[in-house]
């Protein structure tokens, strides 16, 4: 099955790898594509989704297909894939073998992380953690 949208990706599993999305997520993806001339998301959405799509199914990636972005604790990192001007934060899922957890999509236009991202990321992780997400 061929993704045809990141809808597709809410929880998407292939041969060795698995791709999750946190609550809201998705509807975050929405709220950063209004914002963007259309070309420019669907140029965005179809990046993500091949990029989601070969890292399922194994592809290996050099170690800046993602940036490590903030501290989820003192021993764990999140990570934020870049395609400018959105960030896909996510974290190395500790409860689910070989998966990512999407946290949320933001449209970055300042240098630094915001606290609100980074604090969002802390919330769902903490979400996953208590078993609040799939």
């Amino acid at each position: 099955m061929k993704a045809r949208s990141l809808t597709d990706f809410a929880d998407r599993k292939g041969r060795r790898r698995r791709v999750i999305h946190a609550p809201g997520a998705l509807e975050s993806w929405d709220e950063v594509a209004a914002q963007l001339p259309s070309q420019k998301a669907n140029l965005i959405e179809g990046a993500l989704m091949q990029l989601f799509t070969d890292w399922i199914e194994g592809a290996r990636f050099h170690g800046r297909w993602a940036e490590p972005e903030g501290n989820l604790d003192r021993d764990t990192k999140f990570f934020a894939i870049k395609r400018i001007p959105v960030r896909a934060y996510f974290w190395y899922s500790e409860i689910h073998k070989d998966t990512i957890v999407i946290s949320h999509y933001a449209k970055k236009t300042w240098q630094k992380l915001r606290k609100a991202d980074s604090k969002r990321v802390q919330a769902n992780w903490r979400d996953e953690k208590s078993g609040n997400t799939p």
